[in-house]
Formats: C-alpha cells, structure tokens, sequence
C-alpha cells in the first residue's frame, strides 16, 4: 500500500486523547506516513509540501471503532426489523445464510463497510458466520480490503446448514482457515504499531467460533486454543439466552480455562456479577449490541454491569439486516437504555427526591464508540483516540449548523445532536476515504448496483424456500436445549 504523504488538519475543535478523559480545543493535527505525528495550537506554519485539510466548523475525533459487525447481512438490509432471537436463529442462520453465493458475501461486505465508513466508523470486525466454501472466505476478504475499513476479519468456523458446503468435516474447515491465513494474513495480527515506520495491518485476522453448545465442547475448546496458538483475537456469541435455564457459557470456558485476553464476548446479557469478574480477571472483552438486544429479547445490554466490573467493553451495529451501520445511534441507545433503567431504579426506592443525575454520560458511550472498542478489538495501541504516534484514523464532524448551536458541550453535541449526515471525511492511516461528504474509493452508485442485485438473487432464493421470515417450529428452544446438553461435558451439564 502506498503511503499518504503529509497533512495538516487545521482550525478544528479537536478531542485530544483518550476520549474518556480528553478534552476538546482548537489545534491543528499534523500527520506524516499514515500516523499522528503531532497535536499542535491551531495556526502553527504547516510542514514543507504538507496538504492543508480545513477543519473550520468541524470536530476532529477518533474514527468510530464497530466491536460486532456482520457485515455480510448488508444484503438483507431491514429485513429483521419485526424479529425475535428465535426467528434470527431459524431463518437466518439455518435458512438463509446457506443462500449466500460468493457474490453476495463480497456485495454484502463492501456495501456493508463502506456504509460504515460514510457514518464515520473507521474500525470494525466482520464476524463472517457465511463461510460456506473457499470462494466465500476469498470473496469476504478482498471485499473489506477493497473498502479501506481498519478491520478484524473473523473466519467464521461455522458451517450453515447446506448441501454444497465444501467444508463436512472439522479437519477440511481448519485446512482452509490455514490456507486463508496463510494467503492472506502470513504475519498479521493485533499488535501495537511497529516502532519504526512500518504501519500495522489495516485487516488482520480473527476467528468468530462456533455457538457454544451447537458443537461437541471437545470443538469448542479446540477453536479457542487454536486462537491462542495463532495470537489472533477469538470473538463468539456467549450467555446471549435469558431466562431461569439460562445456559451460562462463560462459566463454562472459566471452568475449562479457555477464558483470556483477545477474547471479544459479544451479547453477554444474561452474565452474572461472577461470570463479568472472570472477563474482567482474564483480559477478556465484551461487545454490546444495544438494539438488537433490546429488540429481540436477548435481555438487557450489559455494557454498564460489565464495565462497572472492570471488562473492557465496546459496541456494535450487530446487523444491517435490522440496524443502520452507524454508531451514533448505539451510543445513544446506550446511553438513555442505561440511564432509564438507574432512574427507575431510584424512583422505586425513593420517588423524585431520591434522583441523582444520570448513570451513564456522553462522554462515557463515545469512549466504548472509539477507545473501548479499539481496546476490545486489540487495536487500542493502533487506534481509537487522536495521539501522537497512533494511525492517523479520524474523522471531521460537521458542528456548523443550525441544529448544532450552540455547542454548549461538545461531547453532548456529538452523542445528541450529530448523526451520520455530518460525517464530512474520514481518513484510515491518513487515506482520505471520505471527503466533503463523499467516498472516494468507490463511487456509492456502483456499489448499489452490486448489493440491489444481490438483495434480489437473495429475495427470489428465499421465496422459493418458504419466504423470508419462516414459520419456526414451536419446540426451537427445547430442540437446541437439547441439542447443546448433548454436546456439553458432563461437569457443564
């Protein structure tokens, strides 16, 4: 990749540091071979041949950081609006994932990236659960790097159900995630940025395992060792169903000794206080969904339990199939879902007098879209705040109109009162990737043609297959109950 020459970003209000303790001012950020090479007071001479980049009227923050993407789901964009957990389990991922061509997963993962690159997201991970044959693998890879997202690919270990999946056995499954690493990502993983001038891998490679419990737990505990072998970040779907049976997965992994650092837990609603302290004790993560948690009965996101207990924590869009892919919208759900639940807490015991203020502010949810996600994704040392020496991965936040003023605290005017419309450029390692409101890699009417067409092959797939939201069978929940005590060790069940 060749290397953006020097800029300087100059006259705007820029969030120096790390967004939980940093402070808005006016300086100019100067940037040299991709990184941050200085903070500096706004009008300072610009260096020799460097491009001068006008921030007036503009925040200049950290790129957003996505902690649980599916990106691939772009192609069924809103079709999970009126769904349950249940329904995403029997249609989505035992029905439809299967109809994904190698087509569809590159259209779904370029469309899906570069929708969150216009909304400011400059990091993410794709969870890729779609890996039905190589093609697949191959086609969801050049996609994200096509794009010019920062990224966490993870190889989705499962296999949806098909005849056609390339993959019947575990043993020809870990062929092709060697083949994909080794073509692929030979010497990538999360790390800090090299101390000299050689940048870090925009895409690294991560693993997304199999649901706990859909698998012999011999598998399970195969897939978080082979994380650890490769040093590569592992994320799954954990403690995701509520109710008194509730299966309590991490306690599971605790037991085993598969729990640890670059582990990514996404959901984990249903944790108890115990279960968060391991997290917190291993250096595992978590990533919270708010919306669809909240839509889809997974329970109540645990975002501020878990931080409370000292897990690093970050948040995700989840899926384009039901959320937008911008994070303005989850830091503000976040945000009221936590304080309404604080609030009522206080009314019940104490009525009006006993309220405090609020649980959870502005700045803190901007740290879990910036920081605390880079920091879950292993990359808080690459990105995820404006510092000397870190990629130089940022975005210019329009602060200049009306429904902006005036900006009587600019992180609340960030959370409150921007949205993706104000996204006016993004740059990953100093490549401007969105300027004055428009992509530059791609054009976005080209890229609507890919996943418009994809979205039809899909639609007419899913029609011939019973439509799109198939009736479930009314005993799902005891069928894959069943299903994982079969699957469980002993001691777990």
């Amino acid at each position: 990749m060749t290397r953006p020459g020097s800029m300087v970003i100059r006259g705007g209000t820029v969030l120096v540091g790390p967004p939980a303790t940093g402070r808005f001012e006016r300086a100019d950020v100067v940037v040299a071979e991709g990184r941050i090479a200085e903070i500096r007071p706004s009008g300072a001479t610009a260096p020799d041949g460097a491009e001068v980049l006008d921030a007036t009227g503009r925040f200049v923050l950290p790129g957003f950081v996505d902690a649980h993407h599916h990106l691939w789901q772009t192609t069924m964009r809103g079709l999970t609006a009126e769904w349950d957990l249940m329904d995403v389990l029997w249609s989505m991922r035992l029905h439809h994932t299967a109809l994904h061509g190698p087509d569809d997963v590159h259209a779904g993962t370029l469309a899906g990236a570069l929708a969150a690159l216009e909304a400011g997201t400059t990091t993410t991970i794709d969870v890729a659960h779609v890996i039905t044959t190589p093609d697949h693998a191959d086609a969801g890879v050049n996609a994200i790097r096509e794009s010019g997202i920062r990224a966490v690919w993870a190889y989705g270990l499962t296999t949806p159900p098909s005849g056609e999946s390339a993959f019947p056995s575990e043993r020809q499954r870990m062929a092709d995630v060697e083949r994909v690493r080794g073509t692929y990502f030979p010497a990538s993983r999360p790390t800090d940025l090299p101390a000299d001038e050689t940048p870090a891998p925009r895409v690294v490679m991560g693993l997304a395992a199999n649901e706990i419990g859909s698998v012999p737990w011999e598998t399970t505990r195969g897939e978080f060792r082979l994380a650890r072998e490769l040093g590569v970040l592992l994320t799954a779907h954990t403690n995701v169903f509520g109710g008194p049976e509730a299966p309590h997965e991490i306690a599971w992994l605790h037991r085993d000794g598969l729990l640890g650092p670059l582990q990514l837990h996404a959901h984990a609603t249903s944790s108890t206080d115990e279960e968060l302290r391991w997290l917190a004790e291993s250096g595992a993560a978590v990533a919270s969904t708010v919306e669809t948690e909240l839509q889809m009965g997974l329970g109540h996101p645990v975002f501020a339990r878990a931080a409370a207990a000292g897990v690093t924590v970050g948040l995700g869009t989840d899926i384009q199939s039901n959320n937008s892919g911008d994070l303005f919208a989850q830091m503000r759900l976040a945000m009221q879902c936590e304080n309404g639940r604080s609030a009522q807490r206080r009314l019940d015991s104490g009525g009006v007098g006993a309220l405090r203020g609020t649980a959870v502010r502005p700045r803190d949810v901007l740290h879990l879209a910036t920081l605390g996600g880079a920091r879950a994704l292993g990359l808080g040392d690459v990105t995820g705040s404006l510092e000397p020496g870190k990629a130089a991965d940022l975005v210019l936040l329009r602060h200049d109109r009306l429904y902006h003023r005036p900006v009587v605290d600019p992180f609340a005017t960030v959370v409150l009162h921007c949205g993706p419309g104000d996204v006016d450029t993004v740059l990953v390692d100093g490549e401007v990737l969105k300027r004055d409101g428009q992509l530059t890699r791609r054009d976005a009417p080209s890229v609507m043609g890919l996943i418009d067409a994809a979205a039809r092959r899909l639609r007419d797939a899913m029609e011939r297959e019973g439509g799109p939201r198939l009736r479930r069978p009314d005993d799902l929940p005891e069928r894959l109950a069943e299903r994982r005590a079969g699957n469980l060790p002993d001691w777990a069940a």
